[in-house]
């Protein structure tokens, strides 16, 4: 994988994520230098990554059998136990593999990658930009797509957007592809058959690199880093070093609701 020339501003979905929900976070992340917490991972997550995993695998071979015997070994590792075979995760990602098994062979391309992931810089704009393609198509010379897999059990929404607009800049860079190319982007749940729609062209890969330079300026500009304490504290990562997170476990969380377990879903 490339790396981004140190001089530009490096951004990823993840990194703004962090400055939208909390400034604090922003900070610990990605300003204080601070080592970052050892990953805690979630049956969820697992589960997640696993059928990622599997949609790759399954993508570069064509064989099902390949990314179910990919997925069956990443949850049967130790390390995997929370979404191992005696849990319902398990069975949950076998069910999601065998949709995602459908939704590629419903797709007809003349050919197709899997987990495109690089750094595309613009000198012009100051920035280095990151993001992750899970599985892109040529579906005709100038007609391409690309999809995000989705596993979480909540509706897609504008977050999708925001990751396919940032994948769309990377696809468009990395395969060099044509000007009048147009992209159909895709946000795909494998859990509820849900699909996020939208067709992309040139002009909203620029539009896209100059809303990011903006973002870049302002993440710059940060002098102050103030907390924004509430019920997704308790599942940030940094929440063992922030008083506001402490505070905030402190006083119970009973009043967690579904718009915030959202927030803070892993994926």
């Amino acid at each position: 994988m490339a790396s981004p020339e140190t001089s530009l501003f490096r951004l990823t979905h993840t990194k703004i994520q962090a400055f939208q929900k909390c400034w604090k976070k922003y900070w610990f992340a990605y300003v204080s230098g601070l080592e970052w917490p050892p990953n805690r991972d979630s049956a969820a997550s697992l589960m997640g990554n696993g059928v990622h995993r599997a949609m790759q695998k399954l993508c570069e071979t064509g064989d099902a059998r390949d990314g179910e015997h990919e997925l069956d070994l990443y949850l049967r590792m130790p390390k995997h136990i929370l979404a191992g075979p005696d849990t319902e995760y398990y069975g949950l990602a076998m069910e999601m593999y065998r949709n995602g098994i459908a939704a590629h062979e419903s797709i007809e391309s003349e050919a197709r990658w899997a987990e495109l992931d690089t750094w595309v810089p613009s000198k012009a704009r100051g920035i280095s930009v990151r993001a992750k393609v899970d599985r892109a198509d040529r579906l005709a010379p100038d007609r391409w797509q690309l999809i995000d897999w989705k596993t979480g059990k909540y509706d897609l929404d504008d977050v999708v957007d925001a990751q396919l607009d940032m994948a769309h800049l990377v696809l468009r860079t990395m395969l060099r592809l044509p000007r009048e190319a147009r992209v159909r982007a895709v946000g795909w749940n494998l859990r509820t058959g849900e699909q996020r729609v939208r067709e992309l062209t040139r002009e909203d890969a620029l539009q896209t690199a100059n809303y990011l330079a903006g973002v870049a300026q302002r993440l710059e500009s940060l002098t102050e880093f103030p907390a924004t304490p509430g019920p997704a504290c308790t599942y940030c990562d940094w929440r063992d070093r922030c008083d506001e997170a402490k505070q905030v476990e402190a006083v119970g969380v009973h009043w967690l609701d579904d718009e915030w377990e959202r927030e803070a879903a892993p994926f």
